[in-house]
């Protein structure tokens, strides 16, 4: 089926534009027709038409000369010269202004209407192209991917937004750098150019995953899959690579894998830590009674003194390993924050009378109530005290700052240690993670759990002047729920 065309003719013979008109409308075209370029302008400027078939001579000059005019009236239109002569050079300069075609006088009709089918036929192919490109575009545009294109030695030739989003690189910083250099980590850098080489060679890859650097240094998990670009004799001219971020699957795998190794190790941990304790109960029974068989041998009582002391050490570790097993039930009560932090810092005082130490605090709206289960709280902040004591050498300051706001307490606790490094506050609260030379590393992880429990959030950083953990928590009563490691 013949598309249907808007076609204006310029024709100064009556029964010229008449039989033209004929010829065209036999199609089913719409055909208007005008007796000068000042008419067509006119009727242009009514509708747009997307063929323009003009004499060659015009009342208003010859059409090489007036094609700047008429070509700005009808933007966008094909336009097809009549003539009963034509010289070379005019032909040729007419061309290169923008006409699409010529026939010869006399018009042979189905030769005209085979010329306007094609340059309908051009029109549609252009058109279905300029959609299928307005579609690529949009879907490199909104596809969360990358979409990047190498040039046989490796250069970027083109790459999408979403690599900017993802890494920070733009185009101006990529395009015509090597990729590898640029973005592939030096470990990694080798296999992948060895498995770029192997798709340049027509081999296509999938599945392959590597790190891609961002601009700021951090490493972005990619899967990707590979494939060439051919021209038209079907020689490889370029690859193309679509990468997808798996950075969230990997961390949910991550995630996962912890939750079954920690569930195994707690139902081990709280059977191990029952029974470890009733027999640290008979050691301890046994001490005592020794201790009183011993008396003034000083000698035996100092190496029994050590044997309870690494006793109790051992109960410790046990009770912080089942603490970290065991469900969080909360038990929340009514009462001022401060209240929990000071009493945690006063259980610690004998802990360092003999160094220099001092708590700053700053605390704004002092007297508001809070719903916390005060136990798990002293529990938080004992073990941020203890932590800053153990970092800092002294004189030790320890800065609390208490805000509310919104509805929430913000809380930050702040030493004037070393700090940690980016590394250090990766895995700060991993269980078992540890920066001390003793420790079962489940100390941070457990003020995690409180804290979550209480439908709050902690994190950490590392300041000018040390580390810094910060606490959000909500006003209102958290939830009545058991959460477990």
């Amino acid at each position: 089926m013949n598309e249907t065309l808007s076609i204006l003719i310029i024709e100064d013979d009556a029964d010229t534009l008449t039989n033209l008109c004929d010829i065209l409308e036999l199609d089913g075209h719409h055909v208007v027709g005008a007796c000068s370029l000042a008419e067509a302008k006119v009727e242009a400027d009514r509708a747009g038409f997307q063929i323009v078939i003009s004499d060659r001579k015009l009342p208003d000059g010859l059409i090489e000369d007036l094609l700047p005019e008429l070509i700005q009236s009808v933007r966008d239109s094909d336009i097809i010269v009549i003539t009963g002569f034509a010289d070379m050079q005019s032909t040729i300069t007419a061309f290169r202004m923008g006409v699409t075609d010529y026939v010869i006088k006399p018009i042979i009709p189905d030769d005209l209407r085979s010329t306007v089918r094609r340059i309908a036929d051009k029109k549609r192919l252009e058109a279905e192209l300029a959609k299928e490109h307005a579609f690529a575009e949009l879907v490199l545009e909104t596809a969360e991917a990358i979409v990047l294109v190498l040039d046989l030695d490796g250069n970027v030739i083109q790459l999408n937004p979403y690599l900017e989003q993802l890494t920070g690189w733009t185009p101006e910083d990529l395009r015509g750098k090597d990729w590898f250099e640029a973005c592939i980590a030096a470990e990694e850098r080798e296999r992948v150019k060895e498995i770029f080489f192997r798709t340049a060679h027509d081999v296509r890859t999938r599945g392959v995953v590597n790190a891609v650097v961002g601009k700021d240094g951090r490493r972005f998990p990619v899967r990707w899959s590979n494939t060439t670009l051919k021209d038209h004799r079907g020689d490889v001219t370029s690859v193309l690579a679509v990468g997808v971020d798996i950075s969230d699957l990997t961390a949910a795998q991550t995630r996962a894998l912890q939750a079954e190794r920690l569930a195994a190790i707690g139902q081990t941990m709280t059977a191990l830590a029952h029974e470890s304790r009733n027999a640290l109960q008979r050691i301890q029974a046994a001490g005592e009674m020794l201790g009183l068989e011993l008396a003034g041998n000083q000698h035996a009582l100092h190496d029994l003194n050590a044997i309870q002391r690494a006793t109790e050490d051992l109960k410790c570790l046990l009770e912080e390993v089942r603490s970290f097993a065991a469900p969080i039930q909360m038990r929340p009560t009514r009462i001022r924050l401060c209240e929990i932090w000071r009493r945690a810092w006063d259980n610690l005082a004998a802990s360092h009378t003999s160094r220099d130490v001092q708590l700053v605090e700053e605390i704004e709206a002092c007297d508001v109530e809070v719903e916390v289960d005060t136990l798990r709280m002293e529990q938080v902040f004992r073990n941020l005290f203890e932590n800053a004591l153990a970092a800092c050498h002294d004189p030790v300051r320890i800065e609390l700052e208490c805000v509310c706001q919104d509805g929430h307490i913000s809380l930050t606790v702040q030493d004037n240690g070393p700090g940690m490094s980016a590394e250090q506050l990766e895995k700060l609260f991993e269980p078992f993670f540890t920066t001390k030379q003793s420790g079962t590393g489940l100390g941070l992880s457990i003020c995690q759990r409180i804290i979550e429990a209480h439908r709050g959030a902690i994190s950490a950083r590392t300041s000018s002047t040390g580390a810094v953990f910060e606490i959000q928590l909500p006003r209102e009563k958290p939830c009545d729920v058991e959460i477990y490691p």
